[in-house]
């Protein structure tokens, strides 16, 4: 094993979208279903390699393969003591969002 440093744009290779709360654990976020506010999940194809992450469009008509996207991120959760918990995620990069 080694460290590789990544890339923090690449193109959406493949996705879909979460609209249902995941198990918990192991997920984090909310997980009541009038609470719960689904997410985009994809595949990014950054010059190193494909990556699986979470996406910050859930809405399908903003998200085209192809896509470019930037690494970025978003508040997940809350912890015990009300620390927001924060994970990465992609989000279409600035120019072609709309």
């Amino acid at each position: 094993m080694e460290r590789v440093a990544l890339g923090r744009r690449g193109t959406l290779w493949a996705w879909t979208v979460q609209s249902f709360p995941p198990k918990a654990p192991p997920y984090l976020g909310e997980v009541s279903r009038e609470a719960f506010q689904p997410y985009g999940v994809g595949y990014v194809a950054l010059p190193e390699l494909k990556v699986e992450a979470r996406l910050t469009e859930a809405r399908p008509e903003k998200l085209t393969l192809g896509m470019q996207m930037e690494l970025v991120t978003v508040a997940l959760a809350q912890d015990e003591a009300g620390n927001e918990v924060h994970t990465f995620a992609f989000a279409p990069v600035e120019a072609e969002r709309g």
